[in-house]
């Protein structure tokens, strides 16, 4: 279970695990169910993939941006992320710079495309001071400590939703 002070180590596990069950839901669709549009107001699994990948590069930029020390706790914030990226009956709107295209998408490239993005996060993540803030992102003024748990309860979100957008798919076939 993670928590405010897991390690960097048990957050990327978590991480890990999760993008695994993402990447092995989407693996295991038909590749011309990749964008199928699922159901009303859906994203199709295509979508739902390139949104993560995207989302993912832009903090992996975030980790290696200039940043000061925080003057706070530096994991101040995260049990509000989780409560936020957790609560599946609220729906979030995307900020338009990762919302995803129309596709159409293939399944392999897709899967590379999201796992070389968590990799990269990886990277620029072990090299980040943790309790650095990070300012200018659409989540407002948080610190890289905040902006690892957000990769994680973000992925944790939509894992919910290809969850739901496969078994939506194979009652269709």
């Amino acid at each position: 279970m993670i928590t405010e002070t897991s390690t960097k180590d048990e957050l990327f596990t978590a991480i890990n695990q999760t993008l695994s069950e993402m990447v092995g839901l989407t693996s295991l669709l038909d590749e011309n169910k990749i964008n199928s549009i699922p159901y009303k107001d859906s994203w199709t699994a295509g979508q739902l993939i390139r949104h993560v990948t995207k989302s993912t590069n832009e903090m992996a930029k975030a980790m290696s941006m200039e940043s000061k020390p925080a003057k706070r706790d530096p994991g101040e914030k995260i049990l509000h992320l989780k409560k936020v990226f957790l609560d599946f009956s609220n729906k979030i709107k995307s900020p338009d710079f990762i919302v995803p295209e129309d596709g159409p998408y293939k399944k392999q490239t897709s899967i590379d495309e999201i796992n070389k993005s968590f990799e990269q996060f990886k990277d620029s993540t072990n090299n980040a001071n943790l309790n650095d803030i990070l300012e200018g992102l659409p989540l407002g003024e948080i610190t890289k400590l905040e902006a690892l748990h957000f990769v994680l309860y973000h992925t944790q979100r939509h894992l919910q939703q290809m969850k739901k957008i496969c078994d939506t798919l194979k009652i269709q076939e």
